[in-house]
């Protein structure tokens, strides 16, 4: 059965699963950042044309991160392509000390391994085949401004060839799908659990490209905290 949920919906179905069930939230991280690591590599394939995660050392990749569980996201996601030979840049966004503590704890580990982590307004734009954007996922409740109309702004001025946005593409409101002043406009949108309402009305629906919805261990009496 296909259901559609809110963005306040699916946060009630992530604490639950969280602090009722006792499912760790670490453990669903890293079940989703594996999701959106296989997905990039499946395009990375597609992109050069070969299979069997063959183009590691030829593609590059730029991960836009957020100081939230969106961004941490990415940044695991980032990290799993690293450890298999990607060229993976990780482009952060937002005040780091005001980030959550999942974030912290995924930008630590990607800074142990000696990945190559920079703030958004010190990068250096070059070549990029994949852009994961992980800045805001669901979370967004109002008008994109400032640094963060910047970074998105930067995002579709990248020249990706192809885009992947962790759970909703940023600017874009999980609830009715409406632009949220500037939208990152993705052509892969990896989400978790459940599909957000956005992601099938419109405009929100033009900007999520192909919705793949993906299982992280959400257990099926979550859904009744929605």
């Amino acid at each position: 059965m296909r259901y559609l949920v809110t963005g306040g919906q699916m946060k009630a179905v992530d604490r639950y699963t969280i602090e009722t069930i006792g499912i760790p939230s670490l453990v669903l991280m890293e079940r989703a950042a594996a999701a959106v690591a296989d997905t990039v590599e499946q395009e990375a394939d597609r992109l050069y044309g070969t299979a069997d995660g063959k183009t590691a050392g030829k593609c590059s990749i730029w991960a836009v991160c957020g100081t939230g569980n969106n961004g941490a996201d990415g940044v695991a996601a980032a990290r799993i392509l690293h450890n298999k030979g990607y060229q993976v840049t990780v482009i952060l966004a937002g005040e780091q000390m005001k980030g959550t503590r999942e974030f912290g704890i995924q930008k630590g580990i990607a800074e142990k391994l000696d990945m190559q982590l920079v703030e958004w307004k010190d990068f250096l734009p070059g070549r990029c085949d994949i852009l994961i954007d992980a800045v805001f996922g669901v979370g967004l409740g109002r008008e994109v401004e400032g640094e963060y109309r910047e970074v998105i702004d930067m995002m579709g001025r990248s020249g990706a060839r192809t885009i992947v946005a962790v759970d909703m593409p940023s600017g874009i409101h999980s609830d009715n799908g409406q632009v949220m002043g500037c939208g990152v406009k993705a052509d892969v949108t990896v989400t978790f659990g459940y599909e957000k309402r956005g992601s099938v009305l419109y405009p929100g629906r033009s900007f999520c490209g192909r919705v793949l919805v993906k299982d992280i261990g959400f257990p099926p009496q979550s859904l009744k905290a929605a």
